[in-house]
């Protein structure tokens, strides 16, 4: 399992990626003290220029003195209203490389790649998030088609840079596959797709049975009960996660179920998917566990794997930890700012 503290928004994710660019280590749990850490005077004044970077605001050098826990520091900035509002997040806005864009998997979000926005990623790095995450933006996408079209879209209005590294994790390396194809067809100059352990196994799925899925696992990451013989519904379990004494930032129920039904998006996006031909370097990162046992028995399409579809510009790295472990090991974050480098200096 992950050795380290999994954020819970996009607002973590922007901390924990500054905090593990300047001290070189993500924050281990929501009560890490930056100075017990290793900080500095002089690295309060890195995180908090690079932090000004990231999130666009003018962040005071006394809110890490004030708050110096990673709990603390995150509260500030949402209590502060410099929250990352905004389909495209910067996890990262200073670097030597070609920027990287992340592409979101089922989550819709950030949450969770924070490790790609730290060190030793040494470049710009943005963050897509999913229509619908925020119940302001409407319903999400129903087809892999809107999907990319509305991220695209997205992109331009934020006036995001034309020459791109696209990388996705798990399902997210289909997104990015498919983004980075109608990018090429805009007219972007797209660097390389990196597929971070995405499987091409994708067994037919319903929107409604994505969302149920997803809510059944947050039941089991939990530990919450559900009276036997019961499935959990979604109103019964925002409300054991308000009451649980746990941390958890579910506060709003309409939040809490829009991330439901971008999960079942997603998954109902992708069923069935066989990629197309590209002319753009892909590079896959791969554990023993890609793919998902369960997926393989319920695809009922064939499959060609990736290494297998004749990509003119293909490589594929082993990476010796599993699919939770691979977006915080150490070497595979080397290994994949190693790739982008060499791709940038072609």
């Amino acid at each position: 399992m992950q050795q380290h503290y999994v954020e819970r928004d996009a607002t973590e994710a922007v901390v924990a990626a500054q905090w593990s660019r300047v001290l070189g280590h993500p924050p281990a749990s929501l009560d890490t003290d930056f100075f017990a850490a290793g900080g500095t005077s002089l690295l309060a004044a890195k995180l908090v220029s690079a932090l000004r970077g990231a999130l666009g605001t003018q962040l005071p050098l006394k809110a890490v003195f004030e708050a110096p826990t990673f709990r603390g520091l995150s509260t500030r900035i949402r209590e502060g209203g410099s929250s990352p509002h905004t389909r495209v997040l910067t996890l990262n806005a200073f670097g030597r490389g070609t920027p990287l864009l992340l592409v979101p998997a089922a989550s819709g979000g950030v949450v969770g790649l924070h490790r790609l926005g730290g060190a030793p990623i040494d470049r710009p790095v943005l963050g897509l998030q999913a229509r619908g995450l925020d119940p302001a933006d409407g319903a999400p996408c129903a087809t892999l088609d809107d999907i990319v079209d509305d991220f695209a879209t997205v992109l331009e209005k934020a006036e995001a840079p034309r020459s791109l590294h696209l990388a996705g994790y798990c399902v997210g390396g289909i997104l990015a596959y498919e983004l980075a194809c109608e990018l090429d067809r805009r007219g972007w100059d797209v660097r390389s797709v990196v597929l971070l352990n995405t499987s091409l196994y994708c067994p037919p799925l319903e929107a409604a049975d994505g969302a149920r899925e997803k809510l059944r696992s947050i039941v089991d990451e939990a530990g919450l009960t559900v009276p036997e013989g019961e499935e959990p519904d979604t109103v019964s379990v925002f409300r054991l996660l308000t009451s649980d004494d746990a941390d958890t930032l579910e506060s709003d129920f309409a939040q809490f179920e829009a991330r439901l039904k971008v999960f079942g998006s997603v998954g109902a996006a992708i069923s069935g998917y066989v990629p197309r031909q590209v002319v753009f370097p892909v590079r896959l990162f791969s554990t023993d566990d890609r793919d998902d046992p369960a997926d393989v028995e319920r695809t009922p399409h064939e499959v060609t794997d990736w290494p297998d579809l004749g990509l003119p510009d293909f490589w594929q790295h082993h990476v010796p930890v599993d699919h939770f472990e691979m977006i915080a090991h150490e070497p595979t974050l080397r290994a994949v700012e190693e790739v982008l480098t060499e791709l940038d200096d072609r």
